[in-house]
């Protein structure tokens, strides 16, 4: 049996490289999620990563932890369906929050999107934190996730209150720090004070 073109390319500094990457990416969440609270949810994170049909593909297009295999995954055949399993398994995703309308006559989109609970917000905001700080490594500044969220919300299918709660919450890390951010999500976002 002749492998696909994509498996053929894996090396073991490329799997060592892609493991050590998610791995590091997840404690770094982990980390986050259990300062405010969210034991389940800091272990149970991303662990589809590990399955073979994603596990495999970030070997393949793995590039120095640089950006997201997917990316390269998304360049050589046109998508990712790697980032397909991801994001149907792991409700962190605004992506996984999308259903078809009754009535799409009426919608911009023929799907509508659906307000994601507040711990699956958190959960995506440390999310976007990590990888700021797994990506930018010694470089990185409370300022990145803002302005990584700014430069994608063109483009992103999200829910308006999902939106202006992530973005309202990633306004306080860049104002404030993450010290002050964790304190707001575990004392009065988690507790479900009004936004």
């Amino acid at each position: 049996m002749k492998l696909p073109k994509e498996y053929r390319q894996i090396t073991r500094k490329k799997a060592w490289g892609h493991l050590k990457t998610i791995t590091e990416h997840k404690l770094l969440v982990m980390r986050h999620c259990f300062q405010v609270g969210l034991y389940r949810q800091g272990l149970t994170h991303d662990l589809s990563k590990y399955m073979p049909s994603e596990l495999l593909m970030g070997f393949a297009y793995f590039n120095d932890g640089k950006s997201s295999p997917n990316n390269g995954e998304r360049e050589a055949k046109g998508s990712s369906y790697a980032w397909m399993h991801h994001k149907g398994r792991n409700r962190h995703h605004f992506e996984y929050w999308t259903d078809y309308a009754l009535h799409p006559s009426q919608r911009k989109y023929p799907l509508q999107t659906v307000q994601m609970p507040r711990k699956y917000v958190v959960e995506m905001l440390m999310d976007r934190i990590s990888a700021s700080k797994n990506y930018n490594k010694e470089t990185y500044t409370q300022h990145d996730p803002l302005a990584y969220f700014e430069r994608g919300k063109s483009h992103y299918l999200m829910h308006p209150q999902t939106k202006k709660e992530l973005l309202g919450m990633l306004r306080i890390l860049d104002q404030r720090g993450e010290k002050e951010l964790m304190r707001f999500v575990r004392d009065y976002y988690l507790k479900g004070y009004p936004i």
